[in-house]
């Protein structure tokens, strides 16, 4: 013990020395500014590129994920047509249901139109939309634009409503390796894209083609449109029963008829429900346990494992939730528990584990910096504790007093 407040008082001393400089770097009127000003909540932000395959520039929206620039790992990707429209709401149901890990945390990119007539250009090809140039602009310019900027995996989501599906079905139809989730929002099922041929029948001849990749797509509609338009519910009765005597497709299709929903409004559920399709409860349990076991290996048994086998099933890697917003859901939270009612040897597999998966967590470290503490190694313990100091200094510099008073605490 003494030697690990030894080690600790040194590690104080040096942030102290450093915190010091930094605050005298800063303008006396700009520290004023500061303190006066409120502080922003941020969403995302907008940018615009010009796309040569469409002739003109367009804006685009875009939300990282939580605490992304601490983060090392990829993420899928979910792009949203009518962004002024739907670009915030799945930027919220992503976020709440990824912290309840029902879905993994995901880069939202938003394709604004500008213009509301601009939208019709995302419509089919018989009435004077250009899906197929929309196709080419995704293809050539703005996905590896995105590629190339941000940390992306090959799981990508298109989410359109109502006239912009036309775009959504048209790729899902002839560039189907575009995007491996399809959420389409007040689906007009009736809507046929091409003269004679039925929407419904197109997807189940394609998905049907052995050569047709794995993906998902969701179809939704407000029951209020299919009450107000007697040929829109002909449509999904006639699409419910030719999916009930389907033997076999490479695609899971979901048919979802929203109560008590009209034809915009839809979109909350629509959206949620869209991602519970590609990202089932089937496969996506809630993180949490009732009691404790101190002989079990919960690092291994209940996450490694688990989490392993759901990054092998969607083809990207996977990781538990490092912190959220209930207690006993999230792997920190579940060290915390096993602090309390586990064992010590538990708590360190626990966080060993947490820190795989998120290497530049300052929490994580610095709770493994206790467990070490508690064990008897205050060499590895102080070392740990270094570093937790050091990443929330790079990461969350707000937070470095309260981490040292944490430290403190520890030497009494």
């Amino acid at each position: 013990m003494k030697l690990f407040k030894i080690l600790v008082l040194a590690i104080l001393m040096f942030l102290n020395s450093r915190c010091t400089e930094a605050q005298q770097s800063i303008p006396k009127d700009l520290q004023k500014e500061t303190i006066n000003s409120g502080e922003p909540i941020i969403i995302g932000q907008k940018f615009k590129i010009h796309s040569n395959v469409l002739g003109e520039e367009k804006e685009i929206y875009i939300s990282l994920p939580h605490k992304y620039d601490e983060r090392v790992h990829s993420y899928p990707v979910v792009y949203v047509l009518e962004a002024e429209f739907l670009f915030e709401a799945a930027g919220t149901i992503t976020k709440y249901m990824a912290a309840r890990s029902k879905m993994p945390q995901s880069i939202i990119i938003g394709l604004s139109n500008g213009e509301f007539e601009k939208r019709k250009e995302l419509g089919y090809k018989k009435w004077n939309g250009i899906p197929e140039k929309y196709i080419e602009f995704f293809k050539k310019e703005l996905i590896p634009y995105i590629d190339k900027s941000y940390r992306v995996n090959s799981h990508r989501t298109i989410i359109g409503l109502s006239p912009t599906n036309g775009f959504l079905f048209e790729a899902f139809l002839s560039e189907p390796n575009m995007f491996k989730g399809y959420i389409a929002l007040s689906a007009h099922l009736e809507w046929n894209r091409k003269e004679g041929e039925e929407l419904f029948d197109e997807i189940l001849s394609k998905t049907n083609d052995p050569n047709y990749p794995k993906n998902t797509l969701y179809l939704g509609r407000a029951d209020n449109d299919l009450i107000q338009h007697p040929n829109a519910k002909a449509a999904y009765t006639d699409a419910k029963q030719k999916l009930e005597n389907i033997q076999t497709t490479n695609a899971t299709i979901k048919l979802d008829i929203l109560e008590n929903e009209e034809h915009y409004l839809m979109s909350l559920a629509g959206i949620r429900n869209g991602f519970a399709t590609i990202y089932p409860n089937s496969l996506w349990r809630n993180p949490g346990w009732m009691g404790w076991d101190k002989n079990e290996n919960y690092a291994q048994n209940y996450y490694k494992k688990y989490y392993d086998k759901l990054s092998a099933i969607y083809g990207f890697d996977i990781y538990p939730v490092e912190d959220g917003h209930s207690y006993g859901y999230y792997l920190s939270g579940k060290a915390y528990a096993a602090k309390k009612w586990g064992t010590n040897k538990q708590v360190i597999d626990l966080l060993e584990l947490g820190i795989g998966y998120y290497p530049n967590s300052a929490n994580l470290h610095m709770l493994l910096a206790e467990a070490y503490q508690t064990k008897g190694d205050a060499k590895l313990a102080s070392e740990i504790a270094k570093k937790a100091l050091l990443l929330v200094e790079k990461y969350h510099p707000e937070e470095l007093g309260a981490y040292k008073e944490q430290l403190e605490k520890q030497l009494k």
